[in-house]
């Protein structure tokens, strides 16, 4: 009655999923702006601010299963995005839409964590290095 047990020693992988940042997110930087263009760091400022404010609420509504109000949120972030100029967020936003209507749980899931991710490093990269602070 011996039993033999064996080890596996494989490696657990840890997948942390990123995004790639394209050119719009590098137009939100205030350190690429030019001096004749700080009037509308204001602006972006702002829109920034209302997109920090949906980041946390999507998160809100989608843990307590307010679908109707995930869905108007993400509608906002989609007009958000196109005003600040963030094309990809937009898209994402807009996909959780549909992922909305037609209800899948799996995919909203995927698709909105996807969209919390590029809002996310969206404000980080707006918010430049800490050593500029």
């Amino acid at each position: 009655m011996n039993q033999e047990y064996s080890r596996s020693t494989r490696a657990i992988s840890r997948l942390i999923p990123q995004e790639i940042s394209g050119p719009d997110v590098h137009a939100l930087s205030p350190f690429s702006l030019a001096e004749d263009d700080l009037g509308q760091s204001e602006l972006i400022c702002a829109g920034l601010e209302e997109l920090s404010r949906h980041l946390k609420r999507l998160d809100e509504d989608y843990q307590t299963g307010q679908l109707d109000c995930l869905e108007t949120r993400a509608r906002s972030v989609v007009m958000l995005a196109d005003q600040l100029g963030l094309r990809r967020v937009g898209q994402v936003a807009a996909d959780v839409v549909y992922c909305i209507d037609d209800p899948h749980e799996a995919a909203l899931a995927a698709t909105l964590s996807r969209l919390m991710r590029l809002i996310t490093q969206a404000l980080d990269h707006a918010a430049g290095p800490v050593s500029a602070f």
